[in-house]
């Protein structure tokens, strides 16, 4: 359901792209617009996005994802740094109507003031801060976007290299190696499961155990490297072992496992877990079911000739 909203810029500072009447080279200078609205629907705090002390808006026209912060009497747009009184933002009447006049009449014109005031004003004033500058050449701020994407790219890949999974695939492994034991299943297929978790993760089916367990393809099977290493793991500390690995995917609990430890600290999945094992087993009976078809349908016609 769309929540729309309409922000009233009055008199604001911004910096404005525009043409250098001497060079004919395109720049951005500093500016003050009389009056601008901005078309937006707001998303909240979206769990896929970055957390934010604010709420993210979508710009209806530009399609642009904006910030917008709440500092007393004041509202901040982010990145921008823009701060407005909070009175300026309203929820909008017929905000749909207007967004659609704009987009028939005057598109290209709010795209780009629009740009500057949520975008590129960020860019500016860091390029201002550093060279002093008043006439900000499209190079520069072309330079510092990719500049601010290829740091935003490096610390990501930081940040996940120390992540910490709230619940990892060997927590998966650990639980649900526990409830089967607790159920008498000793055994379970490799294959089978993967085959499963696929089908769930298509399904947007038990995101809350599966998130961390990512599977790849090589054109003719699903595998996935992280759930095999917590496989690895609990055959070493002598909980899972296999009789014939190369030739058979069933993979067997050792009956005197002590179940505690492995549900330990894992009690907030516990539902969850015995949930997916239950649709886990009726999977592997559908397959046993399918199979067992087609083997007498293959007999069937071969009594038949």
């Amino acid at each position: 359901m769309l929540k729309l909203y309409e922000l009233n810029l009055n008199n604001i500072e911004y910096w404005k792209k525009t043409t250098d009447k001497y060079s004919a080279k395109t720049v951005f200078v500093k500016d003050k617009i009389d009056s601008f609205t901005l078309f937006l629907d707001k998303l909240g705090t979206p769990k896929s996005m970055p957390k934010s002390n604010g709420s993210y808006f979508i710009d209806l026209v530009s399609g642009r994802v904006i910030n917008i912060l709440e500092e007393k009497d004041f509202i901040i747009i982010e990145p921008s740094g823009i701060k407005v009184e909070k009175i300026n933002l309203k929820k909008g009447v017929k905000t749909l109507d207007k967004a659609a006049k704009v987009l028939n009449q005057s598109r290209n014109q709010y795209i780009s003031i629009s740009e500057d005031i949520e975008y590129n004003t960020y860019f500016c004033n860091k390029i201002k801060l550093d060279k002093s500058i008043d006439e900000i050449p499209l190079e520069l701020v072309n330079q510092e976007i990719i500049n601010t994407r290829k740091g935003y790219e490096e610390t990501k890949n930081y940040v996940e290299k120390f992540y910490e999974s709230e619940f990892s695939p060997y927590d998966f492994m650990c639980l649900f190696t526990a409830i089967n034991l607790s159920q008498k299943n000793l055994v379970f297929n490799e294959e089978y499961l993967i085959k499963f978790i696929r089908n769930c993760k298509n399904n947007n089916q038990f995101n809350k155990l599966l998130n961390d367990i990512h599977l790849k393809n090589n054109g003719i099977f699903d595998y996935s490297d992280n759930l095999n290493e917590a496989i690895q793991k609990l055959k070493i500390a002598d909980i899972l072992y296999t009789i014939s690995p190369k030739n058979d995917a069933s993979i067997y609990i050792f009956e005197k496992t002590k179940m505690a430890k492995l549900i330990k600290d894992r009690l907030d999945y516990f539902d969850e877990m015995v949930s997916f094992i239950a649709n886990y087993e009726k999977y592997i009976k559908d397959i046993i079911c399918q199979t067992d078809q087609q083997i007498n349908q293959k007999k069937y016609i071969k009594t038949s000739l």
